[in-house]
């Protein structure tokens, strides 16, 4: 990254401000900071103008709305990954040349949101009324019926856990001249009628009954019977239902307006950021500032772009106490796996970034864990139509290329273990042709021989492993701390090959058990007596015994590996299961039906089950095993000021 200031007059501002964000390579930073200076003070102050900001912010959320509703009410087919159209800039300006026309479309059709809202909020409210109604249909006299002239009516309900007995017997036993009468109950409530005497109304009955948790109904706009009540309200419903769908078919009607809005939104998407960005600058009468960091590989391209404005600039290396932004720069093999490293967390600016190294081993644990070579042929041909198909951007992008390549790695584990859709090539053989067919692995077959390859997962584990410390000792010798890079890796290096040819090398040479156990005693002893280096006093001493104490660790991290046999050998015993559930049909016909309708579920399912396996215990061991031995976490993402849009992808050049 290198850091820019530039200075120019106010004239090009918006033309600098524009090419900028169409290069979408710079990072514009807030440089109101700078007024805190002494020295600044009184010489500027900061630009934009808020107001405008929130205006455009405001209009682009009406567009929004209005494509939202086109989109929610026009039948248009959804595709599989949603994409950004690519349009040339010529082609978008011409559309926004229409701006007051497209303008006048989406006022239309926000007044037809309008009114589709308003009717189904009417619908909602009648819905519950119709609700309140339905305990109520048997109740014969009409709802606004409160009194005659001697008797006063009141409806209500009490809770389902009242004593209706004792309610009763209550009332009677407080006024003789009162009737409760129940009209329906349900799960909850019981829905009551009080009939009393006009003299008895002084007598507070209903407040006597709320003891006993009675609340009267609020039947205060409804005439007649809960009936008549509830055949209106149906009625209603029907009438503004038909007027919604007329609504909807007229919006629908418009679905041809739905692409020119799309690219207005976009236009004030960016006409508003262009008008925020803006609070970054400081000004004078005649002049702006800005700064922020651009990655040194676009230096040409903005220093063109500053000279045809005629501004004065300057690109400096960062300070020691500034903390650039970070952009990964990787390989074109390796781009897809960044995904990865994001998802963790960025490199700190001033630390390693892996990226490069552990995609190989990523790609080639993913495959080794999934290694049946025919999931592996139906992920990277699925991947690679995706991508043939779709213009995906950013992660997404990344991701479909990521499995992609590691289905190719897939393909290479699959035919050296013999794995083709587990055994299916057999089993259909045996099964539909009667014929006995072998297919022999280049390598060996995992279910034969589970030893095997646990030992080689382990060896794949420690290289893993050791190229991690080969990293810190990098950084380490970099940074000037040669001795740490030798005593806190080296020799853990030294020590665990040591222990290895100790315990198995007896089987690549009769000398090897010797040499391992002379390598791990001494480096052992060289742990012990180098691990308190840095401390003091009786620190030395503690600091070397948990420095050795350190060896559960490495014999923990290295057995981590032993993942690599369980998901290889799970891939392969999961096919082989279903492909024995479709040959239990019998032979012949039925036999070749029942192999493909069960294995085409059951190694969906497989592929699926495994595919995910293998993808978060591949992003483990680089997490936890291998950033865990030097990865400096916690760098800020590179956020260039670029053409945010949501719709178009618009192509400068165009």
């Amino acid at each position: 990254m290198k850091k820019f200031s530039i200075i120019g007059l106010d004239t090009v501002k918006e033309d600098l401000i524009s090419r900028l964000m169409d290069l979408g390579a710079a990072q514009i930073n807030d440089a109101g900071a700078l007024l805190q200076d002494e020295e600044m003070q009184g010489l500027g102050e900061r630009d934009g103008d808020e107001e405008k900001a929130v205006s455009l912010d405001a209009y682009a959320n009406r567009v929004n709305t209005a494509v939202e509703t086109l989109e929610a009410n026009c039948d248009l087919k959804k595709p599989l990954f949603a994409t950004r159209r690519e349009m040339g800039r010529r082609e978008f300006n011409k559309i926004l040349e229409r701006r007051t026309e497209i303008s006048k479309n989406v006022e239309y059709i926000l007044r037809l949101n309008t009114r589709l809202h308003d009717r189904q909020e009417q619908i909602n409210k009648i819905n519950v009324n119709l609700v309140m109604l339905r305990p109520w249909l048997e109740y014969d006299l009409p709802l606004d019926l409160k009194e005659t002239r001697c008797v006063d009516f009141d409806l209500g309900f009490v809770p389902i856990t009242v004593d209706m007995e004792g309610l009763r017997a209550a009332v009677m036993e407080a006024n003789e001249n009162t009737i409760m009468k129940e009209i329906n109950r349900d799960r909850e409530m019981i829905y009551l009628v009080i009939i009393s005497t006009k003299r008895d109304v002084e007598q507070n009955n209903i407040d006597y009954l709320k003891m006993w948790g009675y609340t009267p109904m609020p039947f205060t706009d409804f005439h007649g019977t809960a009936k008549e009540n509830d055949e209106r309200l149906n009625q209603q419903i029907k009438e503004y239902e038909k007027e919604v769908e007329e609504i909807r078919a007229e919006i629908a009607k418009c679905g041809d307006m739905l692409p020119d809005m799309r690219c207005l939104q976009d236009e004030l998407t960016m006409e508003r950021d262009r008008q925020k960005v803006k609070s970054h600058l400081l000004k004078t009468k005649r002049t702006f500032y800005l700064e922020g960091w651009i990655p040194e590989t676009v230096i040409e391209r903005v220093t063109k772009i500053l000279e045809d404005e005629g501004c004065y600039y300057e690109f400096r290396d960062p300070n020691e106490d500034e903390t650039p932004p970070v952009l990964l720069n990787t390989t074109k093999f390796a781009n897809p796996f960044s995904a990865i490293t994001e998802m963790y967390s960025l490199p700190d600016y001033r630390g390693f970034d892996p990226t490069n190294i552990f995609a190989w081993f990523y790609a080639f644990f993913f495959g080794l864990m999934l290694s049946d070579a025919g999931y592996g042929l139906v992920l990277a041909v699925a991947c690679f139509i995706i991508l043939k198909k779709y213009p995906l951007e950013g992660t997404m992008k990344k991701m479909i290329s990521m499995f992609a390549i590691c289905g190719v790695f897939t393909i290479f584990w699959g035919v050296m273990f013999g794995g083709y859709f587990g055994d299916l090539i057999e089993v259909w053989a045996s099964t539909v042709m009667g014929k006995t067919i072998d297919i022999q692995p280049v390598w060996f077959d995992p279910m034969e021989d589970p030893t095997k390859l646990l030992i080689w997962s382990l060896v794949f584990g420690v290289i893993h492993l050791f190229t991690a410390m080969g990293i810190d000792m990098y950084m380490k010798i970099k940074r000037g701390h040669f001795w740490d890079a030798i005593f806190d890796d080296l020799i853990w290096m030294i020590v665990i090959v040591g222990g290895a040819c100790w315990l198995a090398g007896g089987s690549i040479s009769p000398a090897a058990p010797k040499i391992g156990m002379i390598l791990f005693v001494g480096g052992m002893v060289v742990l012990l007596l180098t691990g308190g280096r840095h401390n003091k006093g009786i620190g030395k001493v503690t600091g070397g015994l948990s420095n050795v104490y350190g060896i559960t660790s490495w014999i923990s991290d290295i057995l981590s590996y032993a993942r690599l046999l369980a998901l290889g050998l799970a891939t392969g015993v999961i096919a082989s299961v279903v492909n024995l559930l479709g040959s239990m049909a019998g032979t012949g016909v039925k036999g070749a039906i029942a192999l493909i309708v069960i294995g085409i579920f059951g190694h969906t399912f497989s592929m699926a089950i495994n595919v995910l396996g293998a993808f978060v215990h591949s992003s483990r061991l680089q997490f936890v095993e291998f950033f865990g031995k030097f990865y400096e976490d916690g760098g800020e993402p590179f956020q260039p000021f670029t053409q945010d849009t949501k719709y178009v992808r618009i192509d400068n050049e165009r």
